[in-house]
């Protein structure tokens, strides 16, 4: 079983710090990780892998990512490679998958390819889905377990609400996990050391057979979306005009008003037109 599994390289929560005078993200401070999705996916590989699977740990970036490919080999990926090009935009989730796409399309292909749903930094889950077009493979998301039987992969994967689907797939495909599926396990002292002293290997364009055009996607292809942030609540004030016993009632309520209703009674055009003057009178119509 050949399984490659897609890492991105993303700052530390625990060290991202914002100057308050300037708003501006205090990059002396801020450290770098592999996302946990990811490192979830590589846990899994190596579980469906075992002794005698083949795992390739993938990760498109400058030379400091080649932290994130080297905690895969301690864990016991059995090859890493950085993909990289000074042309590749920031947050181009279209031209990484590209350039993971050419290199896995290159030699012997994995049965298998694992990344993570999301990443912690952007989250906007595209990349899954553009590998699996430029691979033309099937793909599913938002993977909470996988079940390898020959060439068929049975998957079990999230909806909404706490439901969850079972799918079969035929290989090769690309499978989304989501973060909680595995914890990455802990290196040995020996894997850190051997990981630490082995050399990284980089591909570019020539390498990959690409140019600088091929890059050039149209920009509603990388155009990055995000998922949606809650719209924010504005908070409430008691009116300051009003006597003091009314004020401290809109505190404790909110200011949240009892809804009251009223019940129309006669014949239905006398209560159309009652609702349309009721409509009226609210801007509605």
């Amino acid at each position: 079983m050949r399984i490659a599994v897609c890492l991105k390289q993303v700052p530390d929560p625990a060290t991202v710090e914002v100057d308050p005078l300037t708003a501006a993200l205090d990059t002396r401070r801020l450290l770098y990780i592999a996302s946990p999705a990811d490192t979830a996916a590589l846990e899994v590989a190596l579980q469906l892998a075992g002794a005698e699977g083949h795992v390739s740990a993938l990760c498109v970036g400058p030379p400091a990512a080649d932290a994130v490919l080297r905690l895969a080999l301690a864990a016991g990926a059995t090859e890493a490679r950085r993909l990289w090009t000074p042309f590749l935009p920031l947050q181009a989730p279209a031209q990484t998958a590209l350039l993971l796409a050419a290199w896995l399309q290159r030699g012997e292909a994995p049965d298998l390819v694992l990344c993570g749903t999301r990443s912690s930094d952007q989250g906007s889950g595209q990349l899954p889905a553009l590998l699996a077009e430029f691979l033309e493979w099937p793909v599913v998301c938002d993977v909470t377990q996988i079940t390898l039987e020959g060439d068929l992969a049975r998957v079990q994967r999230r909806l909404d609400r706490g439901a969850r689907e079972e799918l079969e797939v035929r290989l090769p495909a690309v499978l989304a996990v989501e973060a909680g599926i595995a914890r990455l396990r802990h290196a040995s002292l020996t894997g850190l050391m051997r990981a630490e002293r082995a050399a990284i290997p980089v591909s570019e364009l020539d390498d990959l057979g690409l140019e600088p055009a091929d890059l050039a996607f149209p920009a509603a292809t990388t155009r990055m979306v995000t998922p949606p942030r809650p719209r924010t609540r504005p908070i409430f004030t008691p009116d300051s005009t009003r006597p003091a016993h009314e004020r401290i009632t809109q505190i404790i309520t909110a200011g949240v008003t009892r809804k009251s209703g009223k019940v129309l009674e006669g014949p239905p055009d006398q209560m159309a037109e009652v609702v349309v003057e009721f409509l009226r009178e609210r801007g509605f119509v």
